[in-house]
């Protein structure tokens, strides 16, 4: 009775609405999403001392699979409410909604792993502290969409975020010199892999020529290019002012951690937004893509979300 019982085998319909459960018998089930989902049985959708639904079925949401764990007596589901496949393809509509995929070197849509298919630490499971991409593109992405499509076998990989603006407040507010520094300094950044070589001058702090706020932030310690300063002031003033402002978004304070999960997508401004990732180990895959700024500001204007 109870090796006919077991669960052998589950696996995922390809449209990510079914389970396929094989018992020790030999039997197969299919149970449906929204079968599974009416019949959750953790504390917010069941009361245990009543035997009773939490739900109306009226406010059940329509989901999708998102990912399964199961051992020889039950399965755990992850749902996915927002219903974004689990795919690149889903992402990339998802992309082409926030104003179109924006093609680099990288491809137009992208997957990374471990292996090293650029030059880019990005491509590793080594933590990643917080940074802007393309700081060496003279036209550097506007947003960058990031799904993670799997992490199995393995932990970390929390995504850890900053508002770079801000950062540059408490600069100009403890440390003005270095602020301006950074305001007027052009820091080299540089990307080389075979067949390529990228590499734009500009400083770290762009401010708007009559607001005098920050209107983009190009901080990546990863990417900077061998430099050579005029004088030995403008060296030490080079690594102090990029060391102070470091602090603030290496403060953990300052930091937004948590773990991507598949069927979440995310869009970060890259002019204002810094991104990084805590060290991981297992098999993990993300997809991703980057959207020009010029595209995704055409699209909010176009629905009425800026002016």
């Amino acid at each position: 009775m109870g090796d006919e019982n077991t669960i052998q085998t589950v696996t995922l319909s390809t449209d990510r609405d079914t389970l396929i459960v094989t018992f020790g018998n030999g039997k197969s089930i299919r149970y449906e999403d929204c079968w599974l989902r009416d019949h959750c049985r953790c504390s917010s959708c069941y009361h245990a001392s009543t035997f009773q639904r939490a739900h109306h079925i009226l406010v059940i949401p329509d989901v999708t699979i998102s990912s399964y764990e199961f051992d020889s007596v039950q399965i755990s589901v992850t749902f996915n409410p927002y219903k974004v496949g689990v795919s690149t393809e889903a992402t990339e509509e998802v992309c082409k909604a926030l104003g179109g995929v924006q093609h680099t070197i990288f491809g137009g849509m992208w997957e990374f792993t471990t292996r090293a298919d650029h030059a880019d630490t990005a491509y590793t499971n080594l933590p990643l502290a917080v940074h802007n991409d393309n700081t060496y593109f003279t036209e550097a992405a506007g947003l960058q969409i990031l799904h993670c499509l799997q992490h199995t076998q393995g932990t970390g990989g929390e995504t850890l975020l900053v508002d770079g603006f801000f950062g540059a407040e408490e600069l100009k507010r403890d440390h003005p010199e270095d602020f301006e520094f950074l305001t007027k300094f052009n820091l080299e950044a540089e990307y080389i892999e075979e067949g390529h070589h990228h590499t734009y001058s500009a400083p770290v702090i762009k401010l708007d020529s009559e607001t005098q706020e920050p209107v983009q932030i190009r901080f990546n310690v990863y990417d900077r290019a061998a430099m050579a300063f005029e004088n030995s002031e403008e060296c030490r003033s080079y690594y102090r002012s990029l060391r102070n402002l470091a602090k603030y978004y290496e403060d953990k304070d300052n930091q937004w951690q948590f773990k991507l999960k598949p069927g979440t997508v995310m869009a970060m401004d890259n002019f204002r937004v810094l991104h990084g990732r805590t060290g991981f180990s297992g098999s993990r895959v993300l997809c991703g893509s980057y959207v020009s700024r010029s595209d995704w500001l055409d699209k909010a204007r176009s629905l009425g979300l800026i002016q």
